[in-house]
């Protein structure tokens, strides 16, 4: 009998909103599922949209493309909602263009 991937809550905190996320899933996977309008543009860790501050909790990045998250935004605690899968609870907020 399969057992059901680990699940963390992901609190978003430019909606408010408190989601699971499964160890498997990206943090943008479960938002969209939720429902949420999270930002992103080529899901894959290219273009750097979904670029997001880490506020609390750890994750894992999936492969992505060197130009869409250096080592010092990495090192601020920015993350790819899109390539990062849950390890703990965690608190993200997208950022805007701005930002990044």
């Amino acid at each position: 009998m399969a057992r059901a991937p680990k699940s963390h809550r992901v609190t978003i905190v430019n909606t408010r909103q408190v989601i699971d996320c499964t160890a498997d899933q990206t943090i943008l996977e479960a938002a969209i599922a939720a429902g949420i309008d999270y930002p992103y543009a080529c899901a894959t860790g290219n273009c750097g949209t979904c670029t997001s501050r880490l506020e609390h909790g750890k994750v894992t990045l999936l492969p992505r493309g060197d130009a869409s998250l250096s080592a010092q935004q990495i090192k601020a605690g920015q993350t790819l909602a899109c390539r990062a899968q849950p390890r703990s609870d965690l608190t993200v907020s997208w950022l805007s263009g701005a930002e990044r």
